[in-house]
């Protein structure tokens, strides 16, 4: 058994065509597999550093692709997802963290590379904390969310039912927590980087930030920063 928090990160194979299909036509299926495994790589090093949580790949579709064994080594466990909807698989994945001993878990996903490993603290710190909340969620910025923490004190099944894909992930979420009798934390919502102006505004976010901190995403920036300046620009003023 281990007592430390869990830490579930949700990710697909790095296959051309299978992930980040929006990205098109900015990218190609080949360029938008790469992109994504520069996501899954910095993911790796950032949030399997820290020994406070147990880091876990829950994978789609199969933990063993040598893919994602080559980018999720030891302190990473690697697990499927499973079958089933994505409430399904998050239910799922919540339950073994909790049966192996956790005391809670934060699960979050590979879409928004510029997410600071500090908002995992906070999501976590949420739940452990003196007067700790029941949940913990990070909001998106098209109405999803970016992470979710739940206790195995109060665990309930918040997935069922929800929208998922849609832009009322969050609010069918948060009715789920209140239905549930949840106390909650809402942290600072995060973009995921999924269509192609989304490319332009990532690129400019890592411009303003220091290669040299901790949370730098550098995989990431490296691939943007060799592809060609064929990139969509977001209107001035466009978030």
């Amino acid at each position: 058994m281990d007592s430390r928090p869990a830490l579930l990160l949700f990710a697909r194979a790095p296959e051309p065509g299978r992930v980040k299909t929006r990205l098109s036509p900015a990218l190609s299926p080949a360029e938008a597999s790469a992109l994504y495994g520069a996501f899954l790589a910095d993911a790796s090093r950032l949030y399997g550093r820290d020994a406070r949580w147990r880091p876990v790949l829950c994978a789609d579709p199969e933990a063993h692709d040598p893919r994602l064994a080559a980018l999720f080594p030891s302190p990473w466990e690697r697990r499927d997802q499973g079958p089933g909807d994505l409430g399904e698989r998050l239910r799922r994945a919540f339950e073994h963290a909790f049966a192996a001993g956790a005391p809670c878990a934060a699960a979050v996903g590979a879409d928004h590379p510029t997410l600071p490993v500090r908002v995992l603290d906070e999501v976590l710190g949420a739940l452990e904390s003196t007067g700790a909340a029941d949940a913990a969620i990070v909001p998106a910025e098209d109405g999803g969310y970016c992470a979710i923490g739940l206790t195995a004190r109060r665990f309930s099944d918040v997935f069922r039912g929800v929208p998922w894909s849609t832009g009322g992930v969050l609010a069918a979420t948060l009715e789920r927590f209140r239905d549930a009798g949840l106390s909650f934390r809402i942290l600072e919502a995060y973009y995921d980087v999924d269509r192609p102006e989304d490319l332009d505004r990532v690129r400019r976010d890592l411009a303003g930030r220091d290669p040299a901190d901790g949370d730098f995403p550098a995989a990431t920036a490296a691939f943007l920063a060799g592809l060609p300046l064929r990139l969509p620009r977001v209107t001035e003023g466009a978030p």
